[in-house]
This record gives C-alpha cells, sequence and structure tokens, in this order.
C-alpha cells in the first residue's frame, strides 16, 4: 500500500490520519488484499458509495480501500453502535451518520448524509442495511436508503463489489445455511478482493425521492450495477431471484426491495 500522505490529500477531523495508518496495520497482519485502488471513486466533490454487505468485518476494510483511494469514509452505520465504549467516541470525532431506526430520528441520518455530499464528502451506505442473508452470500434486497439520498442529491452513486472478509469473520444471519459463523482467522492469511463499478445510471428514476415507484426502481438498480461487480469477482451468474429478508425466500428482482 503506497503512504498514505502520498494518496490522500482530503481535508477532515484529526482522527481520520491517526486511525486509518492503525487500521492498515491491523489489515496487514489480517488479510492479503487484491485491490483495485480508487478505481472508479471520483477524486473530490460527493459520491454515495454503495457495497455489498457480506460480513461485520467488512466496514474495515472498505474503509481502509477507501482511505487509501483517496477518500474519506463517512460510514452511515446503526445507532446501536454508539452504546460500544472507545468506538461510539471515534465514530462521533470522525462524523459517521448514525440511523436510528424506527423511531422518530429515523429520518435525521438522511437529512445529515445530505449535509457530508453538500462539504463534497463520501457517504458509504449499505443498501441492505445489513449483512447478507443470502444462503449463498451474493447481494440480496436492497432498501431505499441509498437511492433516496441519490435521487435527492444527484450525488454519483459508485457500486463495490467485495468478497473476501466473510472468510475472516462470517456472520451471514441463515445459520443454518452456512458454516462461516464467527472467526476464520488462521494461516494463511486470507484474500480479500474489493473493485469498484461505473457510476449507477440512475436518470430514468428522476429526481424525487418521495415517488415510490421510482425510488424502488433506483434501488434495485444499485442493486443490479453491484451484484455484476460480485458475479465478475466470483465468475459465476448470480441467481435470477434475490433473497429479501421479508418474504424470507428469493424474489424476483422487482420485488427485492425492502
Amino acid at each position: 500500500m503506497p503512504a498514505l500522505r502520498k494518496v490522500n490529500h482530503e481535508e477532515s477531523h484529526w482522527i481520520y490520519p491517526v486511525i486509518a495508518p492503525l487500521v492498515n496495520f491491523l489489515m496487514k497482519a489480517l488479510v492479503r488484499r487484491d485491490w483495485e485502488l480508487a478505481g472508479t471513486l471520483p477524486h473530490t466533490g460527493p459520491a454515495i458509495v454503495v457495497p455489498n454487505h457480506l460480513s461485520s468485518f467488512d466496514p474495515a476494510v472498505i474503509g481502509n480501500f477507501m482511505c487509501y483511494s483517496g477518500r474519506w469514509p463517512y460510514f452511515m452505520y446503526k445507532s446501536t453502535l454508539m452504546k460500544v465504549p472507545v468506538f461510539s467516541w471515534i465514530l462521533r470525532k470522525a462524523q459517521m451518520v448514525p440511523v436510528y431506526r424506527g423511531t422518530e430520528h429515523a429520518s435525521d441520518a438522511l437529512r445529515d448524509a445530505v449535509k457530508h455530499l453538500e462539504k463534497g464528502r463520501t457517504i458509504v451506505m449499505y443498501p441492505e442495511g445489513t449483512t447478507t442473508w443470502d444462503p449463498d452470500e451474493w447481494p440480496m434486497a436492497a432498501k431505499t436508503g441509498a437511492a433516496r439520498l441519490a435521487l435527492l442529491t444527484g450525488a454519483p452513486v459508485i457500486p463495490i463489489g467485495q468478497l473476501g472478509a466473510n472468510d475472516v469473520y462470517g456472520d451471514n444471519l441463515v445459520r443454518e445455511h452456512t458454516k462461516r459463523a464467527g472467526f476464520h482467522l488462521l494461516p494463511p492469511r486470507k484474500w480479500t478482493t474489493v473493485r469498484t463499478g461505473a457510476p449507477v445510471d440512475l436518470s430514468a428514476f428522476g429526481r424525487d425521492a418521495d415517488n415510490r415507484e421510482m425510488v424502488r426502481g433506483a434501488s434495485a438498480a444499485i442493486m443490479d450495477a453491484i451484484t455484476a461487480i460480485v458475479e465478475d469477482l466470483r465468475c459465476e451468474k448470480a441467481p435470477e431471484l434475490r433473497y429479501n429478508p421479508k418474504a424470507e425466500a428469493r424474489v424476483p428482482r422487482s420485488e427485492a426491495v425492502w
């Protein structure tokens, strides 16, 4: 990996240049990296980065990838993480965006994400909303937050496909279908692969973030773009149906929004 100071000149809170090298040191110890640094990630200006979500470990992978691609990652994360000592302090200092699901503050996350984008920052948002429930760990149905944010702001949406974080820590919630639960860190170090794709073309869906049909269509388009990258990485085709946690089954992709 190149020296952080040579590849990242973006302004930030002091905590980013301190934490990023520490995470990079940890990653060197834990994984091998097949990463296409930067790729299609804009060098400047606002962007919404949307990775597939395999594992509780992959935010470290994506964060490390983003920092050394020249952009500081402003993650949207579930508010329950604010209860974790020390970690919660880091999240606040780094100005990450908490998502208060099912509360009167749920809409605050979208508002705060818009503020970051208006400052030319990069929001990282997992459109699936949680680690995939798909039995074979393919990208699953999307929540609508990423699409709503994209239609509201017009910021480019950069899809990321990644593999390998689940081989370090597997937490696929469909436990009866997987043997990957828990840590699997044994020599040799596990490979992680990260690739970006071209910005998702959402022009057909307009700019009305309150139009349910357009938002659902944009959400499906985002997941299609992510899935296409993962297919290339896995050298196989994803199932025609996409897993929807609400249905607890794979459903047609047009219905794969929850």
